[in-house]
């Protein structure tokens, strides 16, 4: 027995795609502003800002409150994701 594969045109499809490029995205930025601030870390902490080295404070508070910022990105985007989903099809209730 062959499983079927879903064609371009079906709407679930569609819609796992673009919820797994959403975010494989959103994972790749979240980890691409890691590794830069880790690798940037020596030349920022030649910075203040709020008394403390630029470095230390991006590790400690920047990237946590970005982190928070693109999480509330990707539910607003998922969400639009999932509404063009339920009015392509009458998905409400699965």
């Amino acid at each position: 027995m062959a499983a079927e594969i879903p064609g371009d045109g079906d709407p679930a499809h569609r819609h796992q795609i673009q919820t797994l490029i959403l975010a494989v995205g959103i994972l790749f930025i979240a980890l691409l502003a890691v590794i830069l601030a880790v690798a940037a870390l020596s030349w920022l902490d030649r910075f203040g800002f709020l008394q403390f080295p630029l470095g230390f404070y991006l590790l400690a508070q920047g990237l946590l409150v970005f982190i928070v910022v693109i999480a509330f990105w990707f539910i607003r985007v998922q969400e639009r994701i999932d509404l063009a989903r339920a009015e392509s099809e009458e998905w409400v209730g699965r």
